[in-house]
C-alpha cells in the first residue's frame, strides 16, 4: 500500500487539479492512501474531506522588502520543520504549487522523497520552480512553461470529471441548449457568465454593479469572501458555481479572470471569454490566455482599463463576437490525470 501526499491549497488553481490526480489514482489503486496538505485559511477547507486534510501554516512568499518579508524566513523555516514530520509518512509529494507546496518539496528533498510537479500556468511560481530542481518528473500545462521548466512534459491541466464528460459532446447546439435548461436561463435573452475566481474578484463585482445588463441573463459568481448582491429575475449571484460544466455551456459570453484552470475549462467547453487578468503575480494569468486570443475565441482587457464605462461600451460588440463564434468550444489536453498518475507510477511502481 502507497501512501501519497498530494500538496497544492490555497485556490480552486491548485486544489482542483489535485483531486482531480487523486481521483484518478483511486480509481487505479482503491487500496492506497491519499492525504491533501493545506491550511486553515485556503479553499481546501471546503472542497477537501476534513480526514484527508493535513494542515501546515501558511507561508506566502514576499513581493517587496517589509518587515514581514524579513520575518518570511523564519516562518519558512518553520513550516519545513513541520512539514518533515508529515512528508516522512509518506512515499511521494505531489505538488501543484500556492503555498503549502514549497515546504513539502524542501521537506522531500531533505528526506529524499520522490517528487512530482504538476505546473498549471503558462508562467511557473516560486513554488514550482523551486521544487522542480529536485522533482523526478514535471507536467505542465501550456507549452510555454517549459520556458522555465526545461524537463516538463506538456500534459495538459487535469480537469474535474465533469468538465471531461461534458466535453465528449457529439452535438454541442444540443448540449448548449440543454444546459440553458438546467441552469434555468431564459432562451430569449444571450447570457453571460461572470467568473472571478474561485475567491471571487472584488474589482469586476464592483464593475458588474455599476452597468446595466437587463438585456441580458446574468449568473455571477462573486466568491464566497465578497457580499452575495440581490439577485433579480435575470440577474443571479452567487458565492460558488459546483457545477460548473453546466454554467460554460450555457453561456454565451463568458467574463472571467485567466487563471490556468479557468483558461482550460473555458477551451474545453466555452465559446467566447472576456478576459481581466489578475494585476499581481508573475503575469502568468496573461500568458494563460494567449491561445484562446490567437484563436480568436477570447479578448483581454487588463484591469485599470476594466471600468463600467469600458464595459458598458464594448459590451454589445462583445456579445455579438460570442454569439458570432462556433458552438463547438477550441479544445484542450484531457488526458492530464492519466500522465500524471503515469509518473507517479514511475517513482513507487
Amino acid at each position: 500500500m502507497n501512501r501519497i501526499l498530494f500538496a497544492g491549497g490555497g485556490t480552486a488553481g491548485h486544489i482542483e487539479p489535485a483531486l482531480a490526480t487523486a481521483n484518478a489514482w483511486r480509481k487505479k489503486y482503491p487500496g492506497d492512501q491519499i492525504y491533501f496538505l493545506g491550511t486553515k485559511d485556503g479553499l481546501e477547507q471546503k472542497l477537501i474531506p476534513a480526514n484527508e486534510l493535513i494542515l501546515i501554516p501558511k507561508v506566502v512568499a514576499p513581493r517587496s522588502l517589509t518587515i514581514p518579508a524579513l520575518i518570511s524566513p523564519i516562518k519558512l523555516t518553520n513550516t519545513v520543520s513541520k512539514a518533515l514530520k508529515i512528508v516522512k509518512n509518506f512515499d511521494v509529494v505531489v505538488g501543484f504549487g500556492g503555498y503549502v507546496s514549497a515546504p513539502a518539496y524542501l521537506a522531500a528533498a531533505i528526506l529524499r522523497k520522490p517528487i512530482i510537479i504538476h505546473e498549471a500556468n503558462a508562467k511557473p511560481g516560486l513554488a514550482n520552480r523551486i521544487g522542480a530542481k529536485f522533482a523526478s518528473e514535471i507536467g505542465v500545462g501550456y507549452e510555454l512553461a517549459n520556458l522555465q521548466l526545461p524537463n516538463a512534459k506538456v500534459v495538459g491541466n487535469p480537469l474535474k470529471d465533469q468538465i471531461i464528460s461534458a466535453s465528449k459532446q457529439i452535438d454541442w447546439a444540443k448540449a448548449r441548449s440543454a444546459a440553458k435548461k438546467r441552469v434555468a436561463a431564459p432562451n430569449d435573452l444571450p447570457m453571460i457568465l461572470i467568473l472571478g475566481g474561485s475567491q471571487g474578484a472584488r474589482s469586476i463585482n464592483n464593475v458588474i454593479s455599476q452597468v446595466n445588463l437587463s438585456n441580458y441573463f446574468v449568473l455571477h459568481s462573486v466568491g464566497a469572501s465578497n457580499e452575495l448582491p440581490t439577485a433579480t429575475t435575470n440577474y443571479r449571484p452567487v458565492t460558488y458555481i459546483n457545477e460548473m460544466a453546466d454554467a460554460l455551456l450555457a453561456a454565451d459570453l463568458i467574463i472571467s479572470r485567466s487563471g490556468a484552470i479557468a483558461c482550460s475549462e473555458i477551451a474545453a467547453l466555452g465559446r467566447y471569454a472576456l478576459f481581466i487578468p489578475l494585476p499581481i503575480g508573475n503575469g502568468e494569468q496573461a500568458l494563460n490566455a494567449q491561445a484562446l486570443i490567437n484563436a480568436g475565441r477570447a479578448e483581454l482587457i487588463m484591469q485599470p482599463q476594466f471600468t463600467s464605462d469600458w464595459l458598458a461600451s464594448h459590451l454589445p460588440n462583445l456579445m455579438k463576437s460570442a454569439l458570432g463564434s462556433p458552438e463547438t468550444p477550441l479544445g484542450t489536453p484531457l488526458n492530464a490525470p492519466a500522465d500524471l498518475v503515469t509518473m507517479i507510477e514511475s517513482v513507487l511502481i
